[in-house]
């Protein structure tokens, strides 16, 4: 690592920044890991990870949502989505676990 003329050697100099960060991201987390029973929404033979609450519409696109519990789904890392177009294609899905 400390051979690669990019490394950082003082640690605190990274950037670190994560916009959602804050106690109201983190009541929101909390209310939607409440409703869901703390387990995956989709809990199947392959969950693993730690559980993470997914934004059902998207962070960036929908501010209006963005703490909205109605808008959270608690999903393990596995499940979780990594592409924008399975999140959308998975939206029907999501609202009607959550409702």
């Amino acid at each position: 690592r400390e051979k690669n003329p990019m490394w950082i050697s003082d640690r605190t100099k990274l950037k670190r920044f994560n916009r959602q960060i804050g106690p109201a991201h983190t009541d929101w987390v909390k209310a939607c890991k409440e409703r869901d029973g703390k387990k995956c929404k989709l809990r199947d033979m392959e969950c693993s990870g730690q559980l993470e609450v997914h934004h059902i519409y998207r962070f960036s696109e929908y501010p209006q949502l963005r703490y909205e519990v109605s808008n959270g789904i608690t999903l393990c890392h596995f499940h979780h989505p990594r592409k924008k177009s399975k999140e959308e294609e998975l939206i029907p899905l999501f609202k009607s676990l959550i409702s």
